[in-house]
């Protein structure tokens, strides 16, 4: 909100009017409106309805990208070449990142889609109600580089490599998390944060109700809904990944007799040696190590989602079952973000003509 008005009353009047727009997830806007202010308004609304990490990366990226650089212009003034220009533009702020960098670096491709997201979001909320006639995102959109273009990464393991890393981690007395989203999908939170009152154990199957997350805030865990409303769900699990929770308990006996007082009991099913949850930015060396052990590339963590999206994929799994699985919010983000088509799969991939031609029309 922007704009004076004649006396304090008024002033007052008006803000109420604007703190009540903005609960209803309306905004009102002047002349005077920066795209700011407004920006910050919409996510205020928005945040409610997100998962505590994705708010943190809206407001990652405002704070780092698109306020320092369009915070003050006027919303109404803002033109699709504004956008063109701001999204050429955009580096890595991070000072971390650019240590031995020579020059500015870009800023990916990936990262400029999301930011051009949010902010197409916002400018969308603004027409619906009514604040602009158009939303300059629609025609303006970030430019690929030739080296993304050129570069195809490859976010899955092959089924040896996943197989290798499986051994190397089921081995291991903290690898069983590990194992267990590789056998089954889930998200890291949604391992991590898996408690044992979700958990339906039986003889031969065992059901995991997904309703929360575990998510690191300033080094605490914080426990959040699911990513999305597809997130929350319920799935069945057999064979290693059943004997993984099964094992749990034994786990818990060990450490208990190992640290004694120290020792703290939780209902995580998937505990640090103390007893906590554990922490989904505290695993990332950890995980290292096992690809290291293991003789497979590291990708993060999030490749043991991909790998059993893209090997379950292979194994002829339709994709709109495996969607449902994994709790994304439809069949084609799975098969356009998760789905890796491994070389094995395009050997050989020509055409067989004698076998489609009949005898008499065969050339002799």
């Amino acid at each position: 909100m922007a704009g004076t008005v004649d006396t304090k009353t008024e002033a007052e009047d008006a803000l109420s009017r604007a703190r009540t727009d903005a609960a209803r997830g309306q905004f009102t806007m002047t002349e005077k409106t920066t795209l700011g202010e407004y920006l910050e308004a919409w996510h205020a609304v928005k945040k409610q309805s997100q998962a505590a990490t994705y708010a943190r990366s809206h407001e990652s990226m405002m704070n780092v990208h698109i306020l320092p650089s369009l915070g003050k212009r006027r919303l109404s003034t803002i033109t699709p070449r504004d956008l063109e220009s701001f999204y050429a533009g955009l580096t890595y702020q991070d000072k971390r990142r650019g240590k031995g960098l020579k020059g500015v670096k870009p800023l990916g491709d990936s990262m400029k889609r999301l930011i051009h997201n949010m902010l197409y979001q916002m400018f969308s909320e603004a027409v619906r109600h009514g604040d602009l006639p158009r939303n300059p995102a629609t025609v303006a959109r970030p430019t690929y580089t030739r080296e993304a273009a050129r570069e195809v990464t490859v976010k899955a393991w092959t089924e040896e490599e996943a197989g290798r890393f499986y051994a190397v981690a089921r081995r291991d007395p903290r690898g069983g998390a590990f194992c267990f989203m590789l056998s089954t999908g889930l998200r890291i939170g949604e391992a991590l944060g898996l408690r044992w009152e979700n958990v339906e154990l039986g003889e031969a199957s065992a059901l995991i109700h997904i309703k929360e997350s575990l998510v690191s805030v300033n080094g605490h865990a914080h426990r959040t809904t699911p990513k999305t409303a597809r997130s929350r769900r319920t799935v069945k699990v057999a064979g290693d990944a059943l004997a993984i929770l099964k094992e749990q308990p034994q786990k818990v006996a060990l450490d208990m007799e190992a640290q004694a007082a120290r020792y703290t009991p939780s209902d995580a099913v998937f505990t640090n040696s103390k007893g906590g949850a554990i922490l989904p930015d505290t695993v990332y060396s950890f995980m290292r190590r096992l690809c290291a052990a293991a003789d497979v590339p590291y990708k993060g963590t999030h490749v043991l989602r991909h790998s059993f999206i893209s090997i379950q994929g292979q194994h002829g799994q339709p994709v709109e079952v495996i969607s449902a699985h994994v709790g994304h919010a439809c069949a084609s983000f799975t098969q356009d973000r998760y789905r890796t088509v491994f070389a094995k799969e395009r050997d050989a991939l020509t055409l067989a003509f004698p076998s489609l031609t009949p005898d008499s029309e065969r050339t002799p």
